[in-house]
């Protein structure tokens, strides 16, 4: 026979049924209660069998859910310089990328527990895509899979130097990630903590997101994938806590030129006026701007990083940085890990570094 619950018992076990991802901390501020009573009360609940483990209350803050693009990468490296109007001989490689991809496998390589949502089609590539996440620790439950449609591409043509020439991208897919989406996914994303959404998100959808976060108190961190795209980003920014980019995509956002370091810091003022709390600006050789509520200041490029492909640096970078500020970093050491994740991508072909490990948390910081 069950044992009896108290009046608050009840009323605790009502609201986990209405959401099982529930935390303590939302609860205590639902019920008017202390946290640690709250505590008290589940416990007695598990002691009387009325819940069943420990799935309602997922670690609070801890988990990452990358969101956005998935995709199949083609990179064809020039055996000489770019011939425009004729056709030049190349090496093509394939490999799987997209920015919320990358960032999702960059993350789960360093340890860290992380989730991807995004859209692939009903094809192979879509399948690959999926079991080569899940190989690399990413959990890939919150994808889905879009019949009818095909799997993102992106190619890049790549210099003899490993520079990028130019890049073409067929993400039509992820016009379909509306908001109805983010619906069938949110407990999953609120009980994570910590969302990196990349703006290959519709307008729409990112708005929506950003909203979401604000209200759920969640961490966001906003990523362009291009500078097409880069001013999807919605005008009115609050809930945005970190936004990473280079300096053409933070033009296209703050229509402020951006060709000297005084423009640079202007653009990144203009964008945290608008609500963004932290901005990172990478600019190559030039290095890392970053700005906040803690200062700001610039960061001087590796100069032994080694260049054989440029293709997901960035994306590694904000990995490094996303990573870097979960595990209790200053904006400015996660920015010097971004460039160890960054330099470790810069020497491999591949999108996504396979050196990397849990140990590159322990890596000197600016150098790889």
């Amino acid at each position: 026979m069950n044992e009896p619950l108290s009046p608050k018992e009840k009323r605790i076990l009502d609201l986990i049924r209405k959401d099982p991802f529930v935390t303590q901390q939302q609860l205590s501020r639902q019920l008017g209660l202390s946290r640690s009573a709250v505590a008290g009360y589940i416990s007695a609940l598990m002691r009387k069998g009325r819940i069943l483990g420990r799935a309602y209350v997922l670690p609070e803050r801890r988990g990452i859910t990358c969101i956005g693009g998935a995709n199949l990468d083609r990179k064809a490296r020039l055996s000489g310089p770019l011939q425009r109007g004729t056709s030049n001989p190349v090496d093509v490689s394939h490999s799987f990328g997209g920015v919320a991809r990358n960032i999702a496998e960059n993350l789960a390589r360093s340890g860290l527990d992380v989730s991807l949502l995004t859209l692939v089609g009903e094809d192979r590539d879509g399948e690959a895509l999926l079991e080569s996440c899940v190989e690399s620790g990413v959990d890939v439950s919150l994808a889905e899979t879009v019949p009818g449609a095909r799997t993102g591409t992106y190619t890049a043509v790549l210099q003899p130097g490993g520079e990028m020439a130019l890049a073409l991208a067929d993400m039509e897919i992820f016009d379909r990630m509306d908001t109805r989406i983010l619906n069938r996914s949110w407990p999953r994303i609120r009980a994570g903590g910590i969302v990196v959404a990349d703006t290959n998100l519709p307008a729409d959808t990112l708005g929506d997101l950003v909203r979401r976060c604000r209200e759920a108190s969640l961490f966001l961190c906003v990523v362009p994938v291009s500078v097409p795209k880069a001013g999807r980003l919605p005008r009115e920014a609050t809930g945005v806590d970190l936004w990473i980019g280079n300096a053409a995509e933070l033009e296209a956002v703050t229509g402020v030129e951006t060709d000297t370091s005084a423009g640079c810091e202007r653009a990144c003022l203009i964008l945290r006026k608008r609500g963004v709390r932290r901005v990172v600006l990478t600019c190559g050789a030039d290095g890392v701007f970053h700005t906040g509520e803690e200062g700001e200041g610039w960061l001087e490029s590796p100069s032994s990083a080694k260049v054989v492909d440029v293709t997901g640096a960035g994306d590694a970078f904000a990995a490094g940085v996303v990573g870097s500020l979960h595990r209790g970093a200053s904006l400015e050491e996660a920015c010097r890990i971004g460039t160890v994740f960054a330099a470790l991508t810069l020497k491999t072909e591949a999108s996504v570094s396979p050196e990397l490990s849990p140990g590159v948390w322990h890596r000197e910081k600016g150098g790889a």
